[in-house]
């Protein structure tokens, strides 16, 4: 199946900025992760704060990838990435939370990840749900599924439903160019039942690691 990103689309500079440090994202940048994940570890378990749950578990993810082996648990042997930390933090956000965020993470762990086992029927699940709260990557994992019946029963007018839910944000924005092989294949009905379904005020929610930013450095 298709897919369009990877949990954080990151990669750690390994060069240590020069302007100050105002977020924990600009710690994470600028070499100075220790310091950046020991806020987020408070925040997480102090203040049982969100964001930095989720940013702690996009880090365990790829932590292979963004050399964090070397510290604390990230990776459970060497260039393995701490994946089961990463599956608890995010099954926990999405329990006690319902974030959306959370509930991408894990159907990409049911879609297609070569570490744990592959159940289309669950990725849809974790994908609608964060779809309909706002997260264009879901959005459109939900419609490529409708497309070609993966874990749920093949529709073509809730596929270009979806695409068409995704082309109103940043990520999916090129309009109906890139679907309209589908939208020949339905009647002017289901075209128009699709079009209807589409709500125009779902916000649009940010899975990257850049959410870091929200997290003020003080």
């Amino acid at each position: 199946m298709k897919k369009i990103f990877l949990l954080s689309l990151f990669i750690f500079s390994t060069l240590h900025s020069q302007t100050k440090a105002d977020t924990v994202y600009d710690l994470l940048i600028s070499g100075e992760r220790e310091k950046g994940i020991a806020i987020l570890r408070d925040l997480a378990e102090n203040e049982s704060n969100k964001d930095a749950m989720y940013i702690l578990g996009l880090l365990y993810n790829d932590a292979s990838s963004i050399n964090l082996c070397g510290l604390e648990d990230f990776c459970l042997s060497e260039n393995f990435s701490n994946y089961k930390e990463a599956r608890k933090i995010f099954t926990q956000l999405y329990q006690n939370y319902k974030d959306p965020r959370a509930a991408y993470a894990l159907g990409e762990y049911y879609d297609d990840h070569w570490y744990f086992s592959r159940n289309y029927t669950k990725a849809f699940k974790y994908y609608l749900f964060s779809a309909k709260r706002g997260v264009p990557e879901a959005q459109f994992n939900v419609a490529n599924m409708y497309e070609h019946g993966d874990g749920v029963k093949k529709d073509l007018t809730q596929s270009v439903r979806w695409y068409l839910q995704c082309n109103t944000t940043s990520l999916c924005g090129a309009g109906v160019d890139g679907i309209d092989d589908l939208i020949d294949q339905l009647t002017i009905e289901q075209y128009e039942l699709a079009k209807s379904l589409v709500e125009d005020d779902i916000k649009e929610v940010d899975i990257r690691v850049t959410t870091a930013r929200q997290i003020v450095y003080q």
